[in-house]
């Protein structure tokens, strides 16, 4: 009974006020509803997603890295070129080729002199191995490493002809790579 007086009192003209003010608390929380769902929970494909892009990247980085320290290591060495350093960009990243196992089943049915129907079936399946732990991956057959895309020679000795020639020549031996492909600097 207290609720329908509270309604009636509420309903009363001379209280438009407190209708006022509970219309405005009532807007209040539905805005800091659908604010708190804006800005506090992050959608579900942000979180997940993230974590892919960020690895492909790393393993680039450090396959760059490893052959720019490489090359610094040999072409310091070199007779003229004094101290350098190699910047290698990758056209592409490692990509690995997996195993797979291909299924073809066929079979035909004849039914009366005219009438035949032949069906086939292909599966094409990822072979997976097992370690000593239980862990299931896939098995891959071969990897492919990333491309070089170009190089850039950073050389203390890079004013002298026959040294940039020497360390573009070295570099189109090692990395497989065209001469327009390799740029040999002087250091300053």
């Amino acid at each position: 009974m207290e609720k329908k007086n509270w309604m009636k009192q509420l309903l009363r003209p001379e209280n438009k006020k407190a209708r006022v003010n509970l219309f405005t608390a009532f807007i209040i929380g539905i805005l800091l509803l659908f604010m708190s769902n804006l800005f506090l929970i992050p959608p579900k494909e942000e979180q997940t997603q993230p974590e892919p892009q960020m690895q492909i990247p790393q393993q680039k980085n450090s396959i760059e890295e490893e052959l720019e320290m490489r090359l610094e290591n040999i072409f310091s060495k070199m007779e003229g070129v004094g101290q350098v350093e190699v910047m290698v960009t990758m056209k592409n990243t490692t990509a690995s080729v997996l195993a797979r196992e291909e299924k073809k089943e066929q079979s035909s049915t004849q039914e009366g002199e005219n009438k035949s129907t032949q069906t086939s079936k292909e599966e094409n399946t990822v072979v997976m191995s097992e370690d000593s732990k239980g862990n299931r991956t896939p098995l891959v057959v071969q990897e492919t490493m990333p491309e070089v895309e170009g190089i850039v020679i950073v050389a203390e000795g890079g004013e002298n002809p026959q040294v940039v020639q020497l360390l573009s020549e070295a570099s189109q031996a090692l990395l497989n790579i065209p001469a327009h492909k390799v740029a040999v600097l002087k250091m300053k």
